[in-house]
């Protein structure tokens, strides 16, 4: 059991670090229906699946890690019990949980900005489509006010 006193500020530290990275990811999810809500688009489940992947992924990599560094604290562990003294941190916990928030407070910063943009692509390739064949310029720009009306009725009944 003096293992696990030996161990317990380390076991928090890691525990700490597994519901930092939670709330970064929340606060990512946060901003981003903000945002699209802000955008007027309509917020479907499927992009709370991809939060769900995401947490996910991050998790399976930071049990990894979180292994390596639980390997490398018992092996500091042992060299205390022969007269050596290294810090006992979780390092690569730290570095990894600091990696995925770095890219959570980038992904909050960044998405609406690149999501205007690639909006204003799309649009500009329907504008050049459009110019490329007259004839049906009229007939692509009524499907478009009929899908416009369509998403904007959705998005006022489906309001997350």
């Amino acid at each position: 059991m003096q293992i696990l006193t030996t161990f317990s500020v380390q076991l928090m530290s890691i525990a700490l670090i597994y519901v930092l990275v939670l709330v970064s990811i929340f606060l990512d999810l946060w901003s981003g229906v903000r945002k699209a809500k802000q955008r007027g688009e309509y917020r479907s489940s499927a992009g709370l699946r991809r939060t769900i992947d995401k947490i996910a992924r991050y998790y399976n990599a930071l049990l990894a890690i979180s292994v390596i560094d639980i390997l490398q604290m018992l092996a500091v562990y042992q060299l205390e019990q022969d007269g050596w003294k290294f810090p006992m941190l979780p390092i690569f916990s730290y570095i990894g949980a600091a990696y995925i928030m770095f890219i959570e407070l980038r992904s909050i910063y960044e998405s609406a900005d690149k999501k205007t943009k690639e909006n204003i692509k799309e649009f500009t390739e329907l504008l050049q489509t459009i110019c490329k064949n007259p004839k049906d310029a009229e007939n692509t720009i009524s499907a478009f006010k009929e899908f416009m009306d369509t998403k904007n009725n959705l998005s006022d009944e489906k309001d997350i």
